[in-house]
């Protein structure tokens, strides 16, 4: 059975692999809640009687989210937890065996670093996590028969998160992680004469995920799929009056789960278009950016340098930077986003030797596009900073 469920984590994995998992579309907060639903499945615990067979875990729910903020940069730093309860289940052998409590929690605290490009997405993390299982199990004939396991490990965790977006609102979603957990792990059985063990010892998870996300609006999504985790070694199989096994043994949590997400999906279908070289003597030049996005490509930072260059070779007296945005998102966040774009051009002009006293900076928002659009609309050459010299 054990082989089974480390097969269907690996299935789970690879589906996951081909489809990567959701990134933070550009800085700011950005966060997940999801709602999940537990389906029945088998574990590792054996019954405390030798007639007995593997005990079982009925359905029930969990709740999980996250969230973070990504910084004008690849990086962002999150916080996230879940609760999953499951309170019925039974076992295979004489004794009909029911789950009395099976309560999981975790918190994780993650440093994400995000590589886009024209509509896909992939955010490798590190981090740690914080883990809690309780588990018991009682004969409903004879409810002295019974036993209880209690688990904790606190350690690193790593994974891959990314998206790829299908059509301009539809994207693919998945991820994979893994945990390496040191804590303790605790059993007891009231099967005569009863006694209990315990151990420190390392306690091992991986899970995987894959969905379908529908942004709502500019960024707002909503997102089905479904999630598989195995739980290596949080259970004390054992059955020290029973004459059955003794030892570790796994869980296996997995079902269907909806997500509501904010600023949490994948980049847009289309890249802005690159400028070329300007030639000699062009006094305007134009940098693009990506979607909700104030830093600099490697394209935008080669415009500037060129007109810094112009600039200092021709008779400049003051430089104009004007920050615009496209239609997708309201205008008070566009106007504001304008004027960060702007200000990162006026930086790096700074940097190539321009002086700040030189330049006016200001953000227009969405007011003056240079494509034309309906409101909401996501058009890359009105996500742009004008540079004037005068």
């Amino acid at each position: 059975m054990r082989k089974t469920l480390l097969a269907g984590v690996s299935l789970g994995v690879l589906m996951a692999g081909t489809a990567q998992a959701q990134v933070q579309t550009g800085p700011g907060f950005f966060g997940y809640l999801d709602g999940m639903y537990l389906l029945p499945s088998k574990t590792g615990v054996s019954e405390a009687t030798t007639l007995g067979g593997k005990a079982s875990r009925g359905d029930g729910w969990g709740a999980q989210g996250k969230i973070g903020y990504r910084f004008d940069s690849p990086l962002d730093v999150s916080l996230g937890g879940r609760y999953f309860d499951r309170g019925k289940g039974k076992g295979a052998g004489v004794f009909d065996w029911h789950g009395t409590k099976n309560v999981f929690w975790n918190a994780d605290l993650d440093v994400g670093y995000n590589i886009t490009g024209p509509g896909f997405g992939v955010r490798p993390f590190i981090g740690v996590r914080y883990q809690q299982w309780r588990a018991s199990f009682a004969d409903s004939v004879a409810p002295i028969f019974g036993y209880g396991s209690k688990s904790w490990g606190i350690g690193p965790r790593i994974g891959v998160d990314g998206s790829l977006r299908l059509t301009d609102v539809v994207s693919l979603f998945g991820g994979i992680d893994t945990a390496f957990l040191y804590g303790k792990d605790k059993g007891t059985t009231s099967v005569p004469p009863g006694g209990s063990l315990n151990s420190k010892r390392l306690i091992w998870d991986i899970g995987a995920r894959i969905g379908v996300d529908l942004e709502l609006a500019p960024l707002w999504h909503v997102g089905v799929g479904y999630q598989i985790e195995w739980f290596d070694g949080v259970n004390h199989a054992q059955a020290q009056g029973g004459g059955g096994p003794k030892g570790r043994s796994g869980e296996l949590a997995h079902g269907p789960f909806v997500r509501l997400a904010y600023n949490w999906g994948a980049p847009p279908l289309g890249a802005a278009p690159p400028p070329g070289a300007p030639p000699s003597g062009v006094r305007s030049f134009i940098v693009f950016f990506d979607f909700d996005r104030s830093n600099l490509t490697p394209t935008a930072v080669q415009t500037i340098k060129q007109a810094a260059a112009q600039a200092k070779t021709g008779r400049t007296t003051r430089i104009d930077v004007t920050g615009h945005t496209d239609r997708a998102g309201t205008d008070a966040y566009n106007m504001a986003l304008s004027l960060r774009r702007a200000n990162a051009v006026k930086d790096q002009l700074v940097r190539e030797g321009i002086p700040a006293t030189q330049m006016v900076v200001v953000g227009r928002g969405e007011s003056q596009p240079l494509v034309p659009t309906a409101d909401g609309v996501r058009e890359p050459q009105n996500r742009r900073v004008e540079i004037v010299l005068n």
